[in-house]
Parts: C-alpha cells; structure tokens; sequence
C-alpha cells in the first residue's frame, strides 16, 4: 500500500511540475492520490502523454510557431493538445477527469501562493483551461486514429480559427476585464474579472 501511495503521490507531482513548473507547489491532494493508485495501468501512459505534450508545446513556442504562454494562443494549445492525446489512447471521461483534477490543484496553488504574498492563477484561467480541455477532448475523441503530426495540425488550425480560448490582453500585455479595462496586477483576487476571448492571432 505505501508503494502505491507514493506512486500516486509522484505521479501527480510529476504531471502538475509539468503544468506549473514549479515543484514547491505541486503537492498532491488526498484524491488525486487515490485517483493514481486506483488507475494503475493508465497512470504512466497518463504520464508519458503530458510529458510529450510539455514537449511539443514548447518546440511551438520556441519556433514562435504560436505565442502566448500565459493565457494566450500556445496556452490554449497546450490544453486542448494535451487532452486531445489523453482522449485518442483513453476513454474522454477519465481525460476530463484528470483535467478536473488539475484545476482544482491550481487553486490550491492559488492559496497556497496569496498566503505567501503572491499572485498565480485565478478563476478565468481555471475555466479558459477547463474549456480548451474540453475542446480537446472531443477532437481526440473523434480521431483516435490520426497521427501526432495531423492531430498537432487540427489544434492549431483550431486556434487560429477562434475556436479555443484565451484571457484578453491589450497590446502592451495587460489583462483587461470584459469592457476592455485595464486591470491591476496586483488584483490578487480569484475572481478578479479578467475576460476570456476566442483564440487566434496572439
């Protein structure tokens, strides 16, 4: 039991590291352990896909192929890449899952973070991620059979189409609420009004 325990406890260290990049704060909860050592066979293929993911995301990124790590057009890649992977080789519903899972990690991050002064992640980010998972989701779902390079493809073309989502930015990269106001980056608040947008061209 305790072997499966911190196979659990890693596992999710691992795939939140992947996400935040920063293992101070990637603790997992009670539940994500029990989901890992509940799904032992999916676990590392559950690992290997968000690595991959981590990996293509980045080679877009540093190609400029798509900007916007925080919140913008790569953010959204990542999201809906990363679950459409999940959804090709496992069932849609223990992909949504751990995205569920992921976000609720994000808020403790959250509080975790104002209880030391400092500002990560809000509400808007939480349902931009949740959205673009779901994206996701269904366009591995209904292409289980592709390869990496046509489903990477179909996510971009899909950001570039408008069809995921983004935080709106003005044009020097401030976070504007829904009536193009300026916010504050010192609004620490989870639900500070920052606005979602659809994707494409930033």
């Amino acid at each position: 039991m305790r072997i499966l325990l911190l196979f659990g406890f890693l596992f999710f260290s691992v795939n939140n590291y992947a996400f935040s990049g920063d293992m101070a704060s990637t603790r997992p909860a009670f539940r994500e352990v029990i989901w890992g050592i509940t799904h032992p066979f999916i676990v590392l293929k559950v690992n290997k896909l968000t690595k991959r993911s981590m990996i293509v995301t980045d080679s877009l990124g540093k190609a400029s192929v798509l900007i916007g790590k925080s919140g913008g057009d790569l953010d959204a890649f990542k999201h809906s890449f990363w679950m459409a992977s999940l959804a090709q080789n496992i069932k849609g519903r223990k992909a949504r899952k751990i995205g569920i899972i992921h976000e609720k990690v994000n808020y403790r991050q959250y509080k975790r973070a104002l209880r030391k002064g400092r500002c990560v992640q809000d509400s808007t980010a939480s349902v931009m991620d949740l959205k673009n998972n779901e994206e996701g989701i269904k366009m591995g779902s209904k292409n289980k059979n592709i390869s990496e390079q046509q489903l990477i493809k179909k996510i971009i073309f899909a950001v570039e189409n408008g069809d995921l989502f983004i935080v709106s930015k003005d044009d020097k990269a401030n976070y504007l609420d829904c009536n193009g106001n300026i916010l504050l980056e010192t609004d620490c608040r989870w639900n500070k009004g920052r606005c979602l947008m659809k994707s494409g061209g930033r």
